[in-house]
């Protein structure tokens, strides 16, 4: 359809139409010229009281259908100009191919699904850049979706616990999945979480680095504080003649020396020791980085030295373990990358140096990477220099646009602009073709986890007073642990015809234990002091009664919990309690049911449960929920009683009481059965 004709002067870069038909900022244009058809697009259009005019950007000629290529001889004045069939924009701007990662649609064009090349992806880096709030989380999630789909290894670094949602499907947008040809989906068998700190986050496991090849220099490296010279002086004679690490060692030799100048830099080693994210046992990389498998780095709730520190040599052992073949490649994806590689003039933290010899040389070992910033200004500019696609959604700061203008190319004046007023949801997609694309970021299959936090807005939208709707909350919210199936669920599973399906919540302690360097999380009933191995019956194990034992006697029975099978002699080795107590101990714990007698001493069944605890540990995590119940269960014993029999034998890291979910079935004879 023809929408106008040009005027005035032209250029084979840009010119001018005067509007006779509907058009629209950002439209598509063809203009058939000599042997084929020109491709432009609007960038601006004025009004007078006369006459609408379009200024429009020339993106190349296409002859017979071979793509784009520069127009060498300028438009004619009079020129008709068409709208831009799909067919014609989808062979000009190449994306008729359709592989690769679907992102979205090209924006006002439904029909034109805008794909990434993985393959360009994985070897030339990717960023997205968005002012807070302009759904760049979203949209790397989107990412993330069709690199998972493609099976190709994922490491995240998520500073903010963002990324587990994507286990979860986005059942809320399931109509507009529908009509893109897709379905909710969650991530749940291909997402394992780590964290350096599993009590902030227990719902990860924990993630060790490798102590065995952290070496004197990247020790000073990552030291948490600037030490003098002399101070330095002392540390490097501890390390001298050393290939790897020990910290027992270093504070050994550092314990020798003199000078009063050794406590800070002690104390600087047992804080690094004291961490307990080195290990002679680290996680294993082929377990990070594995086809069709997402490894979330958790870092959340982690003091910035300690992130600083992690990220550092994790990246160094990977970077390295690629570079050597160990490990596949993969995709690395940084999430507020500004915190972790900034710019000089805002400070140098410990990975930077890791995160520019990734972005300068990881693509010829294979090794993606994704850099993802709310200021891109702050982000060091080497970093930004080493990426070929961008994602940028809205941006308003002036810094952060030169910033994004200086390591972008094809970025003009007028694209900056523009950059400023993209709508949330549209990204503008800079490498995929010669000119930036504006994108409707599809929706995602999986649950978005970056959300804000909405304090006050329920309460200004229902203008209630801020007090009786915290109070409301802290009636209907529970600290609770919910069943895997919900009563939907067993009424769909049941082959017998159920009545009723009660809700009770019992009463719990969820305490988490370490041991050694072992933890794990236990459940214990407040109804009947048990150890609950299976949460949907309730079976457990009692916890024994130890009221009135001595010192000696508890110190004695601990040393036999760990070793289960033992003699005399053994315990008094062990406990360090006198020779002359040890004999009278063991008859009076014997007595008491708590040892048995065979051809050895052994722990009774009653009290051995406490070196089976990790055997029964539980992997839900308790969180408040707003929960409709029939019967709260009578609470007759005290967390903290369970608190303190528990730290006889374990270090207890945290304990909170909370409630279980447990359904109760009513079937159609009146037989009773919890599920």
């Amino acid at each position: 359809m023809v929408i106008g004709k040009i005027i005035g002067k032209t250029s084979t870069l840009d010119f001018k139409f005067k509007v006779e038909e509907n058009a629209k900022k950002f439209q598509y244009l063809k203009i058939p010229f000599r042997n084929g058809n020109v491709l432009a697009q609007i960038i601006e259009m004025e009004k007078n009281i006369d006459e609408m005019v379009a200024s429009c950007i020339i993106l190349g000629f296409n002859k017979e259908g071979e793509g784009l290529e520069p127009l060498l001889v300028p438009l004619e004045p009079g020129n008709e100009v068409l709208d831009a069939d799909d067919e014609f924009v989808k062979n000009s701007l190449g994306l008729e191919r359709g592989e690769g990662a679907f992102i979205g649609n090209l924006d006002g064009r439904k029909n034109l699904k805008v794909s990434l090349d993985l393959n360009k992806v994985l070897t030339k880096h990717v960023c997205i850049l968005a002012k807070s709030g302009s759904g760049k989380s979203y949209s790397a999630g989107v990412l993330l979706e069709e690199i998972i789909e493609e099976k190709i290894p994922l490491l995240i670094l998520d500073p903010h616990g963002e990324y587990s949602s994507m286990k979860k499907p986005n059942n809320e947008e399931k109509e507009k999945l529908e009509g893109i040809g897709l379905l909710p989906k969650g991530y749940e068998n291909n997402l394992q979480e780590y964290s350096p700190d599993t009590v902030v986050n227990s719902e990860c496991m924990p993630i060790k680095l490798s102590a065995k090849s952290l070496t004197p220099n990247m020790l000073i490296h990552l030291l948490p504080a600037k030490l003098s010279n002399a101070q330095l002086g002392l540390l490097y004679a501890a390390l001298q003649n050393k290939s790897n690490v020990d910290f027992d060692e270093i504070m050994s030799s550092l314990d020798a020396e003199e000078s009063n100048l050794k406590y800070t830099v002690l104390n600087i080693i047992e804080y690094l020791k004291k961490l307990e994210i080195f290990s002679d046992n680290p996680t294993s990389l082929q377990e990070l980085v594995q086809p069709g498998k997402a490894s979330i780095i958790n870092l959340k709730g982690i003091q910035p030295e300690v992130s600083e520190i992690v990220v550092f040599k994790l990246l160094k052992d990977l970077f390295e373990g690629r570079k050597k073949g160990n490990i596949p490649p993969f995709f690395l994806v940084i999430e507020e990358a500004h915190n972790f590689c900034p710019e000089r003039g805002f400070g140098e933290v410990k990975s930077s140096s890791v995160i520019r010899q990734i972005a300068a040389e990881g693509r010829k070992f294979g090794l993606g990477l994704c850099i993802i910033s709310q200021r891109p200004a702050r982000v060091d500019k080497n970093v930004l220099s080493q990426i070929t696609t961008q994602m940028i959604l809205k941006v308003t700061n002036p810094n952060d646009l030169k910033a994004i203008s200086a390591s972008v190319e094809g970025i003009t004046a007028e694209t900056e602009k523009e950059i400023r007023n993209i709508p949330i949801g549209t990204t503008m997609l800079v490498g995929v073709v010669n000119q930036p694309l504006l994108v409707n970021v599809r929706s995602r299959r999986s649950k978005h986890g970056g959300d804000a936090i909405d304090v006050l807005g329920s309460v200004k939208d229902k203008k209630e007073d801020f007090m009786d709707e915290m109070k409301k909350c802290d009636e209907g919210m529970l600290l609770t642990i919910r069943q895997k199936n919900t009563s939907d669920d067993i009424k769909l599973m049941s082959q017998r015809k159920i009545k009723e399906i009660k809700t009770n919540l019992v009463p719990c302690l969820f305490t988490r234990l370490k041991k050694d360097n072992t933890e794990f999380n236990i459940l214990v009933n407040l109804n009947n002091e048990q150890v609950i191995i299976n949460s949907e019956t309730l079976r457990g194990v009692t916890l024994p009664k130890l009221s009135g034992l001595s010192p000696s006697q508890l110190k004695i029975l601990k040393v036999a919990v760990d070793i289960e099978k033992f003699s005399p002699a053994e315990l008094f080795d062990k406990s360090k309690v006198q020779f002359s107590e040890v004999y009278d101990v063991i008859k009076a714990l014997t007595e008491r049911g708590y040892f048995v007698k065979n051809d050895n001493y052994g722990l009774s069944d009653d009290v051995k449960i406490f070196s089976k605890l990790e055997e029964v540990q539980c992997y839900e995590k308790p969180d408040f929920v707003r929960i409709n119940f029939d019967n709260k269960i009578v609470k007759k014993f005290e967390g903290e009683e369970i608190v303190k029999l528990l730290s006889n034998f374990f270090e207890v890291k945290e304990s909170k009481e909370c409630w279980l979910e447990v359904f109760e079935v009513v079937y159609e004879r009146e037989e009773e059965v919890k599920v």
